[in-house]
Order: structure tokens, then C-alpha cells, then sequence
């Protein structure tokens, strides 16, 4: 007769860092990324971080995602119960079959206009960065407890983390040693990452400077002034770094790749702060006036915006908002 067979499901709830435990190697610790967004899940024995970053349309701006979540609770397989520095509020990673799915009321991190839910794909699309401790009485960090109050990482040891560019304060971090797994927010200047390949893009050079939104109107173009807030522009360097200010508020990134097209047109694989990717078009819509129209991703360029290089834009009429006069 063959010997019977019984699975024990033990649910650990208790302090973050008592014990270690002997779970199996995480299979889920990695960055799932998309146009537009990022999701990296960081596992360990006895907690799991999760960061989300994200943009999206608010308006006629962009707003911006940034979240850190830890689990508090794992319903059977299916269900992640999120917690974060806000208790009140609710979040859930859902883990279907093949994709990730993220749902919150959004509220705090990413404010008004998300969707209240994203998703992404499965398996994760990249490692986490691995990344050396430089200084000592490095402390892994609980989401909701004090500064220096996990368990120390000494000087030299290698952590996986998301590592966003450029980082945060705090990063989530990684470490294994052995069936010890531990996870926590740690100092980004106590870690030691890494720099990212910076190819030397002949593309980016001929694209390189500032440049300034504008509107089509009849057979020319338009600048427009607003009262509360600033044109939007695009400042692309030689390096690739990038920064698109929306007029309130603005994004850093960088560009990864650029491939030229057809009549003066390129293709710019962008990496934004906090991991989100995207792939624009940067089209010649005006040569003579210097003008050009850059497209792509999910948000802000979906539809496609024109843009004049700032050095061109003399002759291009300025229409400027009425605004109310102080009283």
C-alpha cells in the first residue's frame, strides 16, 4: 500500500524579519516591463517589494506612477494583497496565467486620471541590476519601519535591485546568501551599480538640443504661452540624456537606441526614470521651419506631438492665453 501523502500550507505572519526561513528560490524576482512602465517584484523568505512606475495621460499633461508596495498577504496562488506607506488604501497583484495584473485606486502614488489597473506580461523581461554594498552598517529596511532598523548587509556583498536612473533615495534591494533570502529598501548612495553602456549614437548627435512644442494652423504653426504653466519642450543631449517637460511637470530618460528611416525620419528606444520604456518616432514634418512630429508609446506621444527646434523658431507667431490680472 502505497505510504499516504499530505501537503502542509503553512501561512507565516509575524514580524518582518523574524527568521529566515527555507522557501524555495523566488520565481517571480525580476522587472516586467512594457511602453510606458515597469513592475519589479523583489521575493524573499520573509517579505516581498514590489515598485511600480508608470506614466499616463492626465489631461493634457502626463502623470506619473510611482508606488512601492510590500505583501501582506498571499491568497492561495492566484492573489498578492498589497500594502503600502498608505494602510487605508487597497492594492492587488493578480497572478494569472502569463500576465501580471496590478489594481489600486491609484490615489497617492499615481493621483488623478490612472486607469486603476495595468498589466503585464510574463515572464519578467529583464534581471534585477546586481549591485555591490560600498559603505558599512548598511541596513535592509522594512517599507513601513524605521531607517536602520533591518538586518545589516555588510560592506561588498552583492544585492539585486531595481535600480531606476536616476535612482531614488531609496532603492528595493535583494539579498541571497544561501536558503537566506532577505528584502528591503537600502540608501541608493550606499550601493555601488554598474554604469549603463552609453553608446556613442551619430543619431542622437543630429537630433541634439532643445526643442518646442508647437500647433499646426492653416498652412504654418503656432506657439502657444500659457498662463500656469510653461510650452512644453523636448531637451535631448548628445549623451542621449533626455528630458520632456510636459509644462507643470517633466520626466528624465535617456535614449538606448536610435535607428534612422526614411526621409530624415528615426525610431528612439527611450528608458525613462523608474524602469519605463517606450519607442518613439521622430518624424521631419517641416524641414525649411526646422519642425518635426515625435509619436509613439501609450501616453503623452501617443497621438503624435510637433515640436520646433528652439533655435528655428523665429517667425513662428506666439499666441498667448488670456490670463486674469492680479488683483
Amino acid at each position: 500500500m502505497d505510504a499516504l501523502r499530505y501537503v502542509f500550507v503553512t501561512c507565516v505572519v509575524g514580524s518582518l524579519w523574524s527568521g529566515t526561513g527555507h522557501a524555495q528560490q523566488p520565481a517571480l524576482s525580476g522587472v516586467y516591463a512594457r511602453e510606458g512602465a515597469a513592475l519589479a517584484i523583489l521575493e524573499g523568505n520573509e517579505q516581498t517589494l514590489i515598485q511600480y512606475e508608470a506614466t499616463f495621460p492626465q489631461g493634457q499633461s502626463t502623470g506619473a506612477c510611482e508606488c512601492t508596495f510590500s505583501v501582506r498577504e498571499k491568497k492561495g496562488t492566484g492573489t498578492w494583497i498589497l500594502a503600502s506607506v498608505q494602510p487605508e488604501k487597497t492594492w492587488t497583484l493578480g497572478l494569472e496565467f502569463g500576465r501580471l495584473r496590478l489594481k489600486g485606486p491609484g490615489t497617492g502614488c499615481c493621483g488623478a486620471g490612472w486607469k486603476g489597473q495595468d498589466s503585464f506580461s510574463r515572464p519578467f523581461t529583464q534581471a534585477l541590476t546586481a549591485c555591490k554594498v560600498k559603505t558599512r552598517r548598511v541596513r535592509l529596511q522594512p517599507l513601513e519601519g524605521a531607517a536602520g532598523s533591518g538586518p545589516a548587509v555588510p560592506v561588498g556583498t552583492e544585492v539585486q535591485v531595481f535600480a531606476s536612473s536616476p535612482p531614488p533615495e531609496l532603492v528595493p534591494a535583494r539579498f541571497v546568501q544561501g536558503a537566506e533570502v532577505l528584502v528591503g529598501l537600502v540608501p541608493s548612495s550606499a550601493l555601488e551599480c554598474p554604469e549603463e553602456k552609453r553608446e556613442a549614437l551619430a543619431e542622437v548627435k543630429a537630433l541634439a538640443g532643445r526643442w518646442v512644442q508647437v500647433r499646426s494652423e492653416g498652412k504654418g504653426f503656432v506657439l502657444e504661452k500659457f498662463c500656469d504653466s510653461a510650452t512644453p519642450s523636448v531637451m535631448l543631449k548628445s549623451d542621449g540624456a533626455l528630458v520632456v517637460d510636459f509644462g507643470q511637470e517633466s520626466v528624465e530618460g535617456r535614449v538606448t537606441a536610435a535607428k534612422p528611416g526614411d526621409s530624415g525620419a528615426s525610431t528612439l528606444e527611450v528608458a525613462y526614470e523608474g524602469g519605463s520604456r517606450e519607442t518613439l518616432q521622430w518624424m521631419v514634418v517641416d524641414a525649411k521651419r526646422s519642425v518635426v512630429r515625435v509619436k509613439g508609446g501609450t501616453d503623452y506621444f501617443k497621438q503624435g506631438e510637433l515640436y520646433v527646434r528652439d533655435s528655428a523658431r523665429k517667425g513662428i507667431p506666439v499666441r498667448a492665453e488670456p490670463c486674469d490680472e492680479a488683483e
